[in-house]
């Protein structure tokens, strides 16, 4: 009778002041891009009188566009659903952060998360705010962002630099897929080799580029390539041109 009642608090209407921490936590949105994958950050957390009721042996499932009757993926059978990747954690850690493989449009939509244990533990996180997570599936990645700073402030528009000061070029670029992360590349029309210093973040990998300026700087493009590991390779470009006055004040003589 007990389990009864506990299954039906959990899969039915919500009553008031009875199911009150079952709570997720999620992006509203993430950005995948098509042929690769794309990973969810996701924690939960269930009302301690079911603690007992959660097993590792949990599944853990995702839903699409809140509709139950089809389930996209299943960490009892990972190869199954529609989307394939995988969960990590366990269910116990409370972890239902997913990665899926193979992203493409037809993967754009909402997506919701359910916990199901022992067949009495079964909720659906649907209750707002920010229970569902967006996945947008973009068709080519953007460009590399671009930024300069000088004196370390960055410069919004480029201006001339001065001959001898020191000039940071950064360049930026979305991780959409931790496991197949893209990478940068620098070339100059003054270099034909040169190496920026690179690190990264939770979803962007950077490369800063530091030059201390010289008169042959002047009007030499800089360009950074970011190479996004997909079924073909695919590369875009971001470029800047530095404009450096001389210490005499006579610009033209900083030309080449």
């Amino acid at each position: 009778m007990m389990e009864t009642l506990v299954t039906f608090l959990l899969t039915g209407s919500l009553i008031q002041g009875v199911c009150c921490v079952f709570r997720i936590n999620l992006p509203q949105r993430v950005e995948a891009l098509q042929g690769s994958c794309v990973f969810i950050p996701c924690t939960f957390d269930i009302d301690q009188q079911y603690e007992h009721l959660l097993t590792d042996s949990a599944k853990r499932k995702w839903y699409k566009d809140a509709i139950p009757s089809t389930v996209e993926f299943d960490s009892s059978s990972l190869n199954t659903g529609p989307l394939k990747g995988e969960i990590f954690g366990t269910a116990t850690q409370k972890n239902c952060s997913t990665r899926f493989d193979n992203v493409s449009q037809s993967h754009n939509g909402s997506y919701y998360f359910r916990l199901e244990a022992n067949g009495n533990l079964l909720y659906s996180y649907t209750e707002p705010p920010y229970s569902q997570v967006q996945v947008a599936v973009l068709g080519s990645p953007p460009k590399p962002t671009l930024r300069v700073y000088k004196d370390q402030q960055e410069v919004m528009k480029m201006v001339e630099v001065m001959e001898g000061s020191s000039v940071s070029l950064r360049c930026s670029t979305k991780i959409f897929c931790p496991s197949r992360p893209p990478s940068l590349t620098w070339s100059s029309t003054l270099y034909e080799n040169i190496t920026g210093r690179q690190y990264q973040n939770q979803t962007e990998l950077i490369s800063d580029l530091n030059i201390t300026v010289s008169h042959l700087h002047h009007r030499v493009t800089f360009t950074c390539t970011a190479t996004h590991q997909l079924q073909q390779n695919n590369t875009t470009h971001a470029s800047q041109i530095l404009q450096v006055q001389c210490k005499t004040g006579i610009i033209s003589i900083c030309a080449k």
